[in-house]
């Protein structure tokens, strides 16, 4: 078994050293680019848009979620401290009160991190569509043989186009501020 996987390794790379020598004598050489994706989800304006939507539309609800915590926090606050001197019936009463609020909370606050998941990955999958269209558009116009993002272990700084695709989405963002084409 050891033996043929030696076989399948000393295969592929002679296959490689192959194709690398005939491109090399045939003067064919190939173009490829890198792009780190997490650079430019973090300095694209679109990226930054889509985040700015996404606060503006979920910070009702976070504030809302805030604002209960912060009322069971004084109810916690008010067993502790006057809840000796209330009967027992009545510190029951505030113990369950408080039990449900808890529960409560953490279901909405569930409820919230889930909704706000979803429409985060609406809004990166809209935005990846308007970063394949600006890659295809590099690859074209600059005779890209291959451009890779995730998944690539070293990178040289010579065939990362990272700064590119930014410089690319911000043209794009300036024609069209409104949208995050």
């Amino acid at each position: 078994m050891k033996s043929f996987l030696l076989k399948i390794v000393f295969l592929g790379v002679a296959l490689l050293t192959s194709a690398v020598v005939y491109s090399a004598q045939h003067g064919s050489a190939y173009k490829i680019g890198f792009v780190n994706t997490a650079t430019v989800l973090k300095e694209a304006p679109q990226a930054q848009r889509v985040e700015e939507r996404l606060r503006t539309e979920f910070e009702p609800r976070n504030q809302q979620l805030k604002q209960k915590k912060s009322e069971l926090i004084m109810l916690e606050s008010n067993l502790k401290s006057s809840g000796k001197d209330m009967t027992v019936s009545a510190r029951r009463k505030l113990e369950r009160e408080i039990r449900l609020k808890l529960s409560q909370l953490k279901f909405e606050q569930q409820e919230f991190r889930e909704d706000q998941n979803l429409r985060r990955n609406e809004e990166i999958r809209v935005l990846q569509k308007v970063i394949a269209r600006v890659l295809e558009r590099l690859g074209d116009d600059e005779k890209f043989d291959l451009i890779l993002t995730e998944g690539v272990s070293y990178v040289s700084g010579v065939i990362d186009i990272t700064p590119k695709v930014v410089d690319m989405l911000k043209k794009q963002a300036d024609k069209s501020p409104d949208k995050s084409n």
